[in-house]
């Protein structure tokens, strides 16, 4: 009887041995599995870091002064009115007839409270003052100038025309 239980051992064996190979889903085949793709964010350089240039102010040269005071504080020969932080500096001289008065824009920063203009300038008379002046400046600009020579005997009032808060006023006498 050994010997039959062997063989039907060795048959039993054989028969599942023919199914695991002959049946479908065959453990031959490999099956592939695909990783899935990595999908990598695109390296943003960092931008560079600009250093600013540092500003460099131009240096303004005060001009020696070429006025001549008498003893009663009347000016001649070549008066410098500045025009600063929104202001003549003086804004009230006297001086002799044939004197000079030099505008000198010394303002590097005007915008804001003047109506954001950059520039200033210099025009005779009370700012309501129409027609015909008997000076006007153009469009001066950090360190321009305009001069003007005082021939008549008189009081001169002026001011700029982009900020008409500005006003000066320069008598003439003999």
């Amino acid at each position: 009887m050994d010997s039959k239980i062997i063989a039907l051992i060795v048959i039993a064996a054989i028969g599942i041995g023919a199914l695991v190979f002959i049946l479908p889903g065959d453990n031959n085949e490999v099956t592939v599995i695909e990783p899935e793709p990595v999908i990598k964010e695109p390296v943003v350089e960092p931008e560079p870091v600009i250093e600013p240039e540092p500003v460099i102010e131009p240096v303004v040269e005060e001009p020696e002064s070429k006025a001549i005071v008498d003893e009663n504080g009347v000016l001649s020969g070549e008066v410098e009115v500045k025009m600063s932080n929104l202001k003549f500096v003086p804004s009230e001289i006297t001086i002799k007839k044939g004197t000079t008065v030099v505008w000198r824009q010394v303002d590097r920063s005007i915008g804001g409270s003047g109506g954001a203009v950059g520039w200033h300038n210099v025009v005779e008379g009370p700012p309501e003052k129409r027609g015909d002046h008997v000076f006007k400046s153009k469009e001066l600009s950090f360190n321009g100038g305009f001069s003007y020579k005082f021939d008549e005997i008189g009081e001169f009032e002026y001011y700029c025309e982009p900020h008409p808060f500005m006003i000066g006023k320069i008598t003439v006498v003999e």
